[in-house]
């Protein structure tokens, strides 16, 4: 899973299509649900009592304080329902933690694995799209997520600056994958025909940035999937595709006439003197952490302690990314995992990170951060 912005700030996948709309009627009709359901049922009961004659109707006069009596109780048990979702720390229970399936959920592993056997105060949420993960953070169902970088800087924005930026998690995973023995630099690239995700979307405007910054250009071919610029490379494979981890290592499994040959990550810190380029960061809500410091605390110790792990046993990390259903395969997620830069940056170099990446996407479309630059009170202090 490779969730990205387009240029209107609406989330893009690996499908090409835009998938994230905060739908406000959906969650209005999801809350009343039940009286709409009872509604149905009392009129119902209405019907067969008319139907009935006058016993059915001395029925419906002895039924209908129970109808109203379940209705109470339902409105009763969805408001404490509502409750309990929104005051998860004063009962005890702890912060939700939403993360998008893929590279942005590796880091937690191991403290998904901690929080299940100590039984940790964390609820853990994984979707498989931002179009569930997104609306609950929004709504306040959950207080912390880790989703990719610029939809840190929009949502900061959208949920009027009410967003911190804790740390980056993930830096970044698109690699340059061909079977040309003569592409071994960004250099390499120039004249080629170059195959991609991503187009009006980061993955479009870091590469350009990178050409750019090399004075390049490249021949930009876009693709909705992963799957297609692969296609072309089995048509001819001189062509290069840029494919995110771990596509990218899927991809080597299956084709040895392929290699992975330049990471678009080492090439940016080239071209930015050696600020890294991010992928994915940690948010919370900010009137969630001043009213919950130590909360908040407790949970950027475990999840480096969580990422620590993950670079120092891949092996564990891999049963754990299959446990958690991020990947089907030991195999494969043992061979990417190291490729999907896994790291934990806070502080001033995550800052650094953070404001030339959000510089560089601002100079190709400004909607992709948010319409404007993210201020001083967007970033953490350590």
């Amino acid at each position: 899973m490779y969730p990205l912005l387009n240029e209107e700030g609406k989330l893009w996948q690996d499908s090409g299509k835009i998938i994230f709309t905060v739908q406000e009627e959906r969650m209005f009709m999801k809350r009343n649900l039940w009286k709409w359901l009872l509604l149905c049922l009392l009129c119902l009961g209405l019907f067969a009592c008319t139907k009935g004659g006058e016993s059915s109707t001395e029925a419906k006069k002895e039924s209908t304080p129970a109808v109203e009596e379940k209705s109470s109780s339902v409105e009763s048990s969805e408001n404490a329902e509502e409750s309990k979702a929104e005051n998860k720390t004063e009962t005890g229970e702890g912060p939700t933690i939403l993360s998008l399936k893929g590279p942005t959920t590796i880091g937690l592993v191991h403290l998904m694995e901690k929080s299940e056997e100590e039984k940790l105060p964390y609820q853990f949420q994984m979707e498989a799209s931002p179009d569930a993960l997104l609306p609950d953070f929004v709504a306040g169902k959950g207080q912390i997520a880790t989703v990719p970088a610029n939809m840190a800087a929009v949502l900061y924005q959208k949920l009027d600056k009410d967003v911190e930026v804790l740390n980056i998690n993930t830096l970044g995973i698109l690699y340059v994958i061909t079977g040309n023995e003569e592409v071994n630099s960004i250099a390499d690239l120039a004249g080629k025909d170059i195959y991609m995700p991503g187009q009006g979307a980061t993955p479009e405007y870091v590469l350009r940035a990178l050409l750019s910054k090399n004075n390049l250009e490249g021949n930009l071919n876009f693709v909705t999937e992963p799957a297609e610029a692969v296609a072309h490379l089995q048509v001819n494979p001189n062509d290069v595709a840029i494919l995110p981890e771990p596509f990218a290592t899927a991809t080597l499994l299956q084709n040895s006439n392929l290699q992975r040959k330049i990471s678009i990550t080492e090439e940016w810190k080239k071209s930015f003197d050696g600020v890294e380029l991010p992928t994915a960061v940690t948010i919370v809500r900010k009137s969630y952490a001043k009213e919950h410091p130590e909360i908040v605390k407790a949970f950027l110790d475990e999840e480096k302690e969580s990422i620590a792990a993950v670079e120092k046993d891949v092996q564990k990390t891999a049963e754990l990314v299959v446990k958690q259903g991020i990947l089907e395969k030991e195999a494969l997620a043992a061979k990417a995992i190291p490729n999907c830069n896994i790291h934990f940056i806070d502080g001033e170099e995550m800052k650094k990170a953070l404001e030339q990446y959000y510089q560089v996407l601002f100079a190709s479309n400004p909607k992709s951060v948010g319409g404007v630059l993210p201020e001083e009170g967007f970033y953490a202090e350590p």
